[in-house]
């Protein structure tokens, strides 16, 4: 059995060698994103992102290019720990202020832009608000076996936000909690209906780091440090029944933002560490 194991891995493997992940740095991001955390792609003609936690509370308009268009002030709303971004089928924008290494927080919130917020000649927005709790989570923080309700990806489909947990667990577990809330404004709970398990022993490849989803292929697209998992051909909202593709990214950065630029195309920035690099926007695509 051991042996039938590694050969079926082996040829999985071989399988998935006929695409490979190309990637092209477009540029070296303006230095005010050096801690660029979220991504997302608008009119097919501006890329949106914001800083990581205890920044500004602003979010920045590139051109497709990475240059720096405008800054954009988000009113009444503080970046405790912004993650990442996502937009719905009316062009509104949410914002994922759900980070949280230590799982020391009892509520989270979601920002929800509405649309047109590009084009405003304003350089400040207001915001709806979403705040939600996990069930489940009795104790912030929890016991070190138990520390599941870290999150810095999700995605908008059909109404629901779906939030993937990031792994801080000792011993690590590498599972990724998929949790769902209504995509309006307002107190709600949120309902734990499945998870990921990409691996079990190291965290540069399966801690969960961001997530989009394509719309028209209908493939959901998950980022972590080193890799890229895309799933197909699930139903419904069950994303882990579905067929999964692994693509290596070559080297491993603080990779925490990712969208889609089309079919088996994307966009992707990194957070620059001093010694490791990164502050840059990536295209990434599929080569036969």
């Amino acid at each position: 059995m051991k042996y039938l194991a590694t050969i079926s891995t082996l040829l999985m493997c071989l399988s998935l060698s006929a695409q490979h992940l190309k990637s092209l740095k477009i540029c070296d991001l303006d230095k005010k994103l050096y801690e660029t955390s979220g991504l997302v792609l608008i009119d097919n003609k501006y890329l949106i992102t914001h800083n990581d936690g205890g920044n500004k509370s602003e979010i920045y308009v590139l051109n497709l290019e990475g240059k720096l268009l405008k800054t954009i002030d988000v009113d009444e709303a503080k970046n405790r720990d912004w993650e990442d971004l996502a937009t719905d089928d009316q062009g509104r924008l949410y914002i994922g202020d759900f980070g949280d290494n230590l799982n020391v927080r009892d509520k989270k919130q979601i920002y929800i832009l509405r649309s047109g917020f590009v084009d405003d000649k304003n350089q400040k927005v207001n915001a709806d608000k979403i705040t939600f709790t996990y069930p489940d989570q009795k104790k912030f923080p929890p016991h070190k076996s138990e520390m599941n309700f870290d999150a810095e990806a999700f995605i908008w489909l059909n109404g629901q936000i779906y939030i993937f947990t990031k792994c801080r667990t000792k011993p690590f577990t590498g599972i990724s909690y998929i949790y769902t809330i209504p995509a309006t404004e307002g107190e709600h709970v949120a309902k734990k209906i499945g998870r990921f398990q990409f691996c079990s022993s190291n965290w540069q490849w399966c801690s969960v780091t961001a997530a989009d989803y394509n719309p028209k292929t209908k493939e959901l697209s998950i980022l972590t440090y080193s890799k890229l998992y895309v799933y197909s051909n699930f139903k419904g909202h069950n994303f882990w029944e579905g067929k999964r593709k692994t693509y290596n990214i070559t080297s491993i950065k603080q990779r925490e933002a990712i969208c889609y630029n089309g079919k088996n195309s994307w966009y992707m920035t990194d957070e620059y560490r001093r010694g490791f690099g990164g502050g840059n926007l990536y295209k990434l695509w599929l080569s036969e």
